[in-house]
């Protein structure tokens, strides 16, 4: 597991999992910085899908907006299919909303726990088991 003061990532069993701790807030120097994990991370391992846990309530910099986008499509260049979103609702509709890449699948989610499990289940591509109206 790779942390900072600003998150944590880890990959397990081909899921990319990222959270932000509560107060987190992204500059750019901390954007770029998540992109070059992301990159690494991503580079020499198949990754099936990224769960992102955002448990901040602080509205999200452009700095921050920016390096969410290039995430998503970083990911699905290097095959990620599926995006699970975790926080409170109004986050998750606006994690939903700046992912939204064609053909990609995100899903939003209360919980980390049920986040991870719906990103894990690569059979089938049907509605996500214990997400929330988002």
């Amino acid at each position: 597991m790779e942390s900072s003061d600003r998150w944590t990532t880890r990959v397990d069993d081909g899921t990319l999992v990222v959270e932000f701790p509560h107060g987190t807030g992204l500059s750019p120097a901390d954007g770029e910085a998540l992109l070059d994990r992301w990159r690494a991370l991503t580079a020499d391992r198949p990754i099936g899908a990224v769960v992102i846990v955002v448990r901040t309530s602080r509205p999200c910099s452009d700095a921050g907006r920016r390096a969410l986008r290039e995430s998503a499509q970083i990911a699905v260049a290097r095959g990620v299919e599926r995006f699970a979103v975790v926080g409170e609702r109004s986050k998750r509709r606006y994690l939903k909303r700046t992912i939204d890449i064609e053909d990609v699948t995100v899903e939003a989610f209360n919980d980390r726990e049920t986040g991870v499990e719906w990103a894990d289940c690569r059979s089938g591509s049907g509605p996500a088991v214990g997400s929330s109206p988002s």
